[in-house]
């Protein structure tokens, strides 16, 4: 199964069998968000497209993203941030937040952005005064949020406009973090691809072939510690090592995830 760490993934943009209205003016200003081509429809199914590239990207609401060998296409969804956001409006805590200390007005830089779960749930708790930056490695998932972005998204309204909260960067989060001053935002967080997969989550089983797999590195945390003003955080399973192995100190031993904490000595 073909990676967005490869390169060389072959994408392509099209719209839907019958094109409509903006259809095909929207379908050329994205495919350079997704490092893709536009590819006019001519009547062909997505199986056929999927002959001849690795992903095949509809213009849809705002997208959907069709990868060869993968089980479901890929669209926006806020996944649960819909769930988080909602305990925030009747003043519920979120374990991340309150491990983050994080208060409006606050700069949270999100280094493994993915869909944008954790950053919608940044944005909201931060504010208009606030900022929140999303580093994504995959063309397609940042492609994916640039279009949500850009054009809206009809079935998660509310979570489409908080995500115009966020400043969204394609690249390697290292190299990101290493341009970056000293003490410049407030909280850096990751939340790598698990080396060990969750099975049974349903809304990763589309999101895992076009996501960067590489392993957290030391050397990220390490520019995340001198970047960071007050913590560094990092979502693992508990019993991975992986958490240990950065030298940091898992918030629990058991359950589905850990949250490692680095904290700046005050």
């Amino acid at each position: 199964m073909t990676h967005a760490c490869n390169h060389d993934m072959r994408i392509v943009v099209t719209t839907p069998l019958r094109p409509k209205g903006d259809h095909v003016a929207r379908a050329r200003e994205m495919a350079p968000w997704f490092g893709a081509s536009f590819e006019p429809r001519r009547g062909r199914s997505i199986a056929q497209l999927l002959e001849h590239v690795d992903a095949v990207v509809v213009v849809a609401d705002p997208a959907v993203i069709h990868v060869r060998g993968a089980p479901h296409p890929l669209f926006f969804h806020p996944s649960m941030a819909y769930q988080r956001l909602r305990r925030l409006q009747t003043g519920e805590p979120d374990r991340l937040l309150a491990l983050a200390e994080i208060a409006p007005g606050d700069a949270v830089i999100d280094a493994t952005l993915g869909l944008g779960t954790d950053a919608l749930v940044f944005a909201e708790a931060v504010g208009q005064e606030g900022r929140v930056v999303g580093i994504e490695r995959s063309p397609v998932m940042y492609g994916l949020l640039r279009a949500v972005q850009i054009y809206g998204c009809q079935a998660h309204p509310r979570e489409a406009q908080l995500l115009q909260r966020v400043q969204l960067v394609h690249g390697d989060h290292a190299a990101w973090l290493r341009a970056q001053a000293d003490l410049s935002a407030d909280v850096v967080y990751f939340d790598p691809m698990f080396r060990d997969p969750v099975r049974q989550s349903v809304h990763m089983q589309p999101i895992r072939p076009v996501a960067w797999e590489r392993p957290l590195s030391r050397e990220a945390v390490e520019e995340a510690k001198r970047v960071a003003r007050r913590a560094v955080i990092v979502k693992e399973r508990p019993k991975s090592g992986v958490l240990e192995s950065l030298g940091l100190e898992p918030d629990r031993a058991s359950g589905r995830f850990a949250y490692g904490v680095w904290r700046r000595p005050r």
